[in-house]
């Protein structure tokens, strides 16, 4: 009798423990559906900003090569009053919805790494480096990588010792160390990150012939023309600026300097471009052009690097 009372209470017991059990299931089967249903609105919110992102880094890389291409054309304009002088004046553009700011350098108001006499690259060194004697190792050292003398003894050493063929073997390796970027100067003993900073921004590889042209050079490497006093810098430095030159200044101090002093711009030319978008971010280049470097074309493209950009 006991036992044909409880069979019915096992029975519900069971029952309720099933159906718990599927409401735990169905429980489970609602949160991972949701986990999956959120995890894909945050892939495809994921994509889309990707997607945002890199057309915005494809119509600023695009506003930054236009900006190349117009400084170019503005640099070879066969009506002079539409040409642009390489002074780093900035020239504001707009374009596509979007402003470009373009300067153009020229690399010849800078001390050229590979081209520069030795006495005016110590000249640069001395106003940065710590002593004389160091300035002089430096120098030195550029020297040595250039592939030429140090002094006089060893030009002769050189000389002596080139015989049949050592002109080309010696030209051979001066082009074998030859700098091809500022930045290479970090490799030289003794030339250290705070010198290297001091000194880059007087640099170049892109010069003409080593020679500076004072209309567009810095007041620091003016000051490393040999024999120029101070007051002989700021003379040229303003004399060479005016917008009608004073020739008999000018002459004077050609006298002394004429040899490191050359007035003819380019062919290389450093443009500096920074783009703008509406709703997007600023970003620069800087692209070195060569102009009438061959009847292929009436320019080429030579290099490109990232601009830093300050607030």
């Amino acid at each position: 009798m006991n036992s044909i009372l409880s069979r019915p209470a096992r029975r519900a017991t069971g029952s309720d423990g099933e159906r718990g059990l599927a409401l735990l299931v169905v429980l489970w089967i609602i949160a991972s559906a949701a986990l999956l249903v959120s995890a894909f609105n945050a892939t495809v919110r994921s994509g889309v900003a990707v997607a945002s992102s890199e057309l915005q880094l494809a119509r600023v890389e695009g506003l930054l090569d236009a900006g190349a291409e117009i400084a170019a054309t503005r640099l070879i304009d066969e009506e002079a009053t539409r040409r642009w002088a390489a002074d780093g004046k900035q020239h504001r553009v707009s374009f596509a919805g979007a402003e470009i700011a373009i300067s153009i350098d020229d690399p010849n108001g800078l001390v050229d790494l590979n081209k520069a006499d030795k006495e005016l690259l110590l000249g640069l060194l001395r106003q940065f480096a710590r002593s004389e004697q160091n300035a002089n190792r430096v120098r030195d050292r550029i020297l040595a990588a250039r592939g030429e003398p140090r002094s006089a003894n060893e030009m002769e050493a050189s000389t002596a010792g080139r015989g049949v063929g050592g002109e080309a073997a010696a030209s051979n390796r001066a082009r074998s160390y030859a700098f091809i970027d500022v930045a290479q100067l970090r490799r030289i003993e003794g030339v250290d990150l705070d010198l290297y900073r001091q000194i880059a921004p007087f640099l170049t590889v892109y010069g003409r012939d080593g020679r500076i042209n004072p209309s567009v050079a810095p007041v620091q490497v003016l000051a490393s023309i040999p024999g120029l006093t101070t007051a002989d810098v700021e003379r040229l430095r303003v004399a060479s600026r005016a917008r009608q030159p004073n020739h008999a200044a000018l002459s004077g101090l050609a006298q002394r300097a004429g040899a490191y002093l050359g007035d003819v711009p380019g062919p290389a030319y450093v443009v500096s471009v920074v783009a703008a978008p509406a709703g997007g971010y600023r970003a620069g280049k800087s692209f070195v052009l060569v102009t009438g470097l061959d009847a292929d074309a009436p320019y080429r493209l030579i290099a490109i690097r990232p601009l830093a950009l300050r607030d």
